[in-house]
């Protein structure tokens, strides 16, 4: 079990307001940075937004990962299915694996994309951007499961106890 808590309101507010504005368009894909290994220049919590053809925001900018983030999104857009991603970007090598520790590097970036869509994800994309407007803070789930949704709770709720045993991205908003 991983769980990791980040805080970035700032880059968050101004994300999740491009998501709920693309959301009203299509679906969009939101990949965040779930943990890092080794010398990399992203850092936990960067998020990229990919949404039509190959346009894209976000905190994300070590150029390789986010190359390699943008092709795979659209086969998360294609699919529904979300993914985990290890990237390989040191020393003008590339690798790509679904498996954490796959290979021998110890320069990794460690990615969870998810696709949003539709109604719930727009109420999702809503409550989000209330509770960083808000003073009292909430936490933004992203399990780290294909088939479930990220969400949000408030900072004490009972429904963190639900991801015992489970990989999660948990974001104070």
């Amino acid at each position: 079990m991983s769980q990791l808590t980040v805080n970035s309101k700032t880059s968050s507010l101004e994300l999740f307001s491009c998501l709920l504005d693309q959301l009203v368009q299509g679906p969009v894909v939101l990949a965040i940075v779930t943990a890092i290994h080794g010398q990399v220049d992203s850092q936990v919590g960067d998020k990229l937004l990919v949404w039509g053809d190959a346009q894209s925001v976000g905190s994300l900018t070590e150029n390789t990962v986010k190359a390699t983030v943008i092709t795979q999104a659209f086969e998360v857009l294609k699919t529904g299915i979300a993914q985990r991603m290890v990237i390989d970007p040191g020393d003008n090598m590339f690798a790509v694996s679904s498996v954490p520790n796959d290979h021998k590097s110890m320069d990794q970036v460690h990615i969870w994309l998810t696709r949003w869509q539709g109604e719930d994800a727009i109420a999702t994309a809503q409550a989000t951007l209330s509770a960083l407007k808000a003073s009292q803070v909430s936490r933004l789930i992203v399990p780290l499961v294909t088939g479930q949704f990220p969400y949000i709770i408030n900072r004490n709720s009972p429904s963190l106890r639900n991801l015992q045993g489970q990989d999660a991205y948990i974001e104070d908003l």
